[in-house]
């Protein structure tokens, strides 16, 4: 029986848009090259693992994308919440998870300062018992330990946790190990993909 459900945050509770932060600042045909050098770069990771500061990454992308560097410094001193926006269907589905007495946590990979940001500003945080996030331990999903490392922090029995992600490849990590996954593509799905698992709402 499932007690306990584990929450991805990026397009399960919060929509990550980075074309929100693109459209208000950055030139339009200056578009591609912002998003390959940032939001798809190594050092994009390296942020969610928690092994690069936000000033040391503004310096190297500053280096590839002189010209954007004004944006650079907007987008990691300011408007990271641009790119960030509560799913709030998904946010009343949690609440209602929360009353019918499931435990309740966060596995995500996420950027500590947004992180703070967002965990400060929206009150929905305030409906988890914990969580796990990637740039506090230096460790990313995929990676098995990740989700180990969650289920022994709180004494979490796999067999009675449930995952969602929005990544296939984290879902197939977690059911490695035992816990049941829900793999949610689209946002839209998350009350249909529970009631198939059996979940109360």
């Amino acid at each position: 029986m499932i007690k306990n459900i584990i929450f991805d945050l990026g397009n399960v509770l919060i929509k990550y848009i980075p074309e929100n932060f693109l459209e208000k600042n950055v030139e339009k045909k200056r578009h591609k090259k912002f998003i390959e050098t940032i939001f798809k770069s190594e050092e994009w990771l390296e942020l969610d693992k928690g092994t690069l500061s936000y000033e040391n990454a503004i310096e190297k992308f500053a280096e590839i994308i002189p010209e954007d560097r004004e944006n650079i410094e907007k987008l990691f001193k300011n408007n990271i919440m641009d790119c960030l926006m509560p799913i709030e269907e998904n946010i009343q589905i949690l609440k209602k998870l929360k009353e019918k007495g499931y435990n309740l946590f966060i596995l995500s990979n996420f950027h500590r300062p947004a992180f703070e940001q967002v965990q400060n500003e929206w009150e929905f945080f305030n409906e988890f018992d914990g969580g796990v996030i990637s740039c506090y331990c230096h460790l990313l999903k995929p990676n098995q330990r990740i989700y180990e490392l969650l289920l022994a922090k709180y004494g979490l029995i796999p067999e009675e946790t449930l995952f969602i992600d929005d990544a296939k490849i984290n879902v197939e990590r977690a059911e490695k190990i035992g816990i049941t996954g829900i793999h949610l593509d689209l946002p839209e799905m998350l009350e249909k993909l529970l009631k198939d698992k059996g979940i109360e709402l």
